[in-house]
C-alpha cells in the first residue's frame, strides 16, 4: 500500500497534515455569466475569467488523553498558518511522487466540530488556491 502525505510549507512551517481522509481537489473553471433563452433552447455565455478555487481538507487527530489531544490541536493550529504556502499532495512508490502542488492561503479558521471529550478530533481546513 502506498503512503500518501499532504504537506503544508509556508517557509517557516514544514508540516504534514495528519490523518487526512478527504481532499477536494481544485478543478479549473471560469466565471461565466449564462443568460438562458426564454423562447428557445439556446443560451448566451459571457466568459469572465478564471473562477477562484478552494481546497477543503478534512482529517482527524488522535490521542489517548485530553492533554495530548489538546497538544496535537495546538500544533495543527500553529503550523497551518494563514501565510502564503505550498500545499503538496504526494505518495510513496519506490520514492516520493508529487501528485500536485499549489500556492495557497488558509482563508478560514480551522474547524473542529466534535467534542474535545473524545479520543479523536475531526478538523476541516479551507485553502484558497493562489497559483496553479
Amino acid at each position: 500500500m502506498a503512503e500518501v502525505v499532504l504537506n503544508f510549507n509556508d517557509g517557516t512551517h514544514d508540516y504534514d497534515i495528519p490523518h487526512v481522509f478527504h481532499i477536494s481537489d481544485p478543478k479549473e473553471g471560469m466565471k461565466a455569466t449564462v443568460i438562458k433563452g426564454k423562447r428557445g433552447d439556446g443560451s448566451i455565455v459571457i466568459p469572465g475569467g478564471k473562477e477562484s478555487q478552494e481546497i477543503r481538507v478534512r482529517g482527524k487527530v488522535y490521542a489517548d488523553e485530553y492533554i495530548a489531544l489538546n497538544t496535537l490541536i495546538t500544533t495543527l493550529k500553529s503550523s497551518v498558518t494563514t501565510d502564503l504556502a505550498t500545499l503538496t499532495l504526494k505518495h510513496y512508490d519506490s520514492g516520493w511522487v508529487t501528485d500536485w502542488a499549489y500556492t495557497v492561503r488558509r482563508i478560514d479558521e480551522i474547524r473542529f466540530p466534535q467534542s474535545l471529550r473524545t479520543s479523536y478530533q475531526e478538523f476541516e481546513i479551507v485553502f484558497l488556491v493562489i497559483a496553479y
